[in-house]
């Protein structure tokens, strides 16, 4: 693997090929994942970023982000086996070689990240629902003031819907959600990629970026650099696609060659929209893209129609770990309620499952001894992992999970209750609580979406927030403490991680102060604002 040559002489790899396994993930399908958890809304933000850096230090900057988030993946893939022990999830990894207390820092940052993207993808949903009911009302020759156009209407409306699309017990209830969001998303991407290459000929933009006073001018650029990372903050998915890979060859080389190819296509794809958008539009690039970018009506419309799809169903994908997570506690206190008032039916039944979720386990094992008899066998130390495999309720019935057939992975935030079983399980509560529970989730990023539509300020604090403690602080210390490198990379590692803190703290304060003032000037129950 690329960084192998950096680590300790003193390390040795005790299962060069991996731990065999039956498993389902290719290079190609764990290729897919990546490229598609990468490409999406980040994109609609990315020429307004380099609108603000510049012809010079805007693209530089987006290779910077991409380099830097690409040696991230090859050592975060190079820490899900240690010492012949496979960490299925970011925070088990963390756990595993830096501590309790770390562990829980890395679920802290991925809880706030799945908060805070959706609630930028309620925005963008909104601001494509405004884009659609502009372009109808032109059709029909309805006058912009009479038009149903208002952006906190249709903020609520799309946290309506969601709250209805929530009640879906699991996403392996509905494994049509993921296929509609990768259709989406490269549809709206391709659209942006190809209309502003229609106008790049315009050659517009300039070397120091948008004009503005420096106090203003330097809180933007730090906005910027944070929506550029908001468009690579992938790294909480990446451990969850490696534990699909079947074994051998190692995962962690498979991984690796996914990462090179999806992220370097994801950056290609990325860079030249930035390009091509600022070159169309120049100054005036909007902070989404799709509402500047000339071309077909129709076009422009399904374009935002896509967006608007790919926003209900992304929202979806990244709020149910946050379902399974409150849900589970929710299930253990009925648990303990059933225990201490007799009754024997609920407490059987999640006994009935971690039995098969057991014998699960045992078959796989079984099956990989008789799948390759001469593979090195794992060490003791490996057999009592759990989430590395899980089980349906109905395995009984030989019901084949949407996981084992497309290679899907599984986020999970780490603070989830492991007494009770999960909801991709089939262990979920009834209707009714789930509205309540899911409701109060939906409703929280719904009005918090509706307070502070500013599509530009949210991408640059999620990815202000989330790209240095997932992406570069967590994998290279892990990587640093297993493998123990020395000399000029070992500096190197020590200076982008100092250099990316002191980016994503001045980032984090732009963002916030970007934030307050626009909301300064905004009138909720007039739509006004920049979005």
């Amino acid at each position: 693997m690329v960084c192998d040559r950096f680590k300790t002489p003193a390390w040795v790899d005790t299962h060069p090929e991996g731990i065999p396994n039956l498993k389902k993930g290719t290079l190609f399908t764990a290729a897919i994942h990546i490229f598609c958890g990468i490409v999406g809304a980040g994109v609609l933000a990315l020429p307004r970023s380099l609108g603000w850096l510049g012809w010079v230090a805007g693209p530089i900057l987006i290779i910077v982000f991409y380099l830097v988030s690409l040696l991230s993946s090859w050592l975060l893939a190079d820490c899900y086996e240690v010492e012949g022990v496979e960490n299925g999830r970011y925070h088990d990894i963390v756990k595993h070689i830096m501590g309790i207390r770390y562990a829980y820092g890395v679920s802290v940052f991925q809880m706030l990240n799945i908060v805070l993207i959706d609630i930028a993808y309620t925005i963008t949903a909104a601001k494509a629902m405004v884009t659609l009911a502009n372009t109808a009302c032109g059709w029909q020759g309805i006058d912009s003031g009479d038009c149903f156009n208002t952006s906190w209407i249709m903020t609520v409306i799309f946290g309506a819907v969601q709250i209805v699309s929530s009640l879906v017990p699991n996403l392996e209830s509905a494994w049509w959600v993921s296929f509609i969001g990768v259709i989406t998303s490269l549809f709206y991407s391709s659209v942006a990629l190809a209309l502003g290459l229609k106008s790049a000929s315009n050659r517009l933009g300039t070397v120091g970026g948008i004009p503005a006073n420096h106090v203003n001018k330097a809180f933007e650029i730090l906005n910027a650099l944070g929506a550029i990372g908001f468009a690579y903050s992938f790294s909480s998915i990446l451990v969850e696609i490696q534990d699909t890979l079947r074994q051998p060859p190692k995962a962690a080389k498979t991984m690796s060659k996914a990462t090179n190819v999806a992220v370097t296509a994801s950056f290609a794809f990325y860079f030249v929209v930035a390009i091509g958008g600022y070159a169309s539009l120049g100054n005036d690039v909007p902070s989404y893209i799709l509402g500047g970018l000339q071309g077909p009506e129709w076009v422009i419309f399904v374009a935002n129609l896509c967006v608007l799809l790919h926003m209900w169903s992304a929202y979806q994908i990244y709020a149910h770990p946050m379902f399974d997570t409150l849900e589970s506690h929710v299930k253990a206190f009925k648990l303990r309620q059933a225990k201490a008032k007799g009754d024997a039916e609920l407490p059987a039944k999640v006994e009935e499952l971690k039995r098969m979720s057991l014998a699960a386990r045992q078959g796989s094992a079984a099956g990989t001894k008789t799948m390759d008899a001469t593979a090195p066998a794992a060490p003791p130390a490996a057999t009592p992992l759990r989430r590395l495999s899980r089980v349906s309720a109905m395995a009984g019935e030989k019901l084949q999970r949407l996981s084992q057939n497309a290679a899907m992975y599984r986020v999970s935030t780490g603070f989830a209750d492991t007494s009770v079983p999960s909801n991709d399980d089939h262990f979920v509560l009834p209707w009714w609580q789930r509205l309540i529970t899911r409701g109060i989730y939906v409703v929280l990023t719904t009005l918090i979406a509706a307070i502070m539509p500013f599509f530009g300020a949210m991408a640059g604090l999620v990815g202000a927030l989330a790209f240095f403690p997932l992406t570069v602080f967590f994998p290279f210390r892990c990587w640093r403490t297993v493998y123990k490198p020395t000399g000029w990379f070992n500096y190197m590692l020590y200076v982008i991680e100092f250099g990316m803190a002191l980016v994503c703290v001045a980032a984090t304060i732009a963002s916030f102060r970007n934030i307050i003032v626009s909301w300064s000037t905004f009138k909720i129950f007039e739509g006004a604002g920049t979005l």
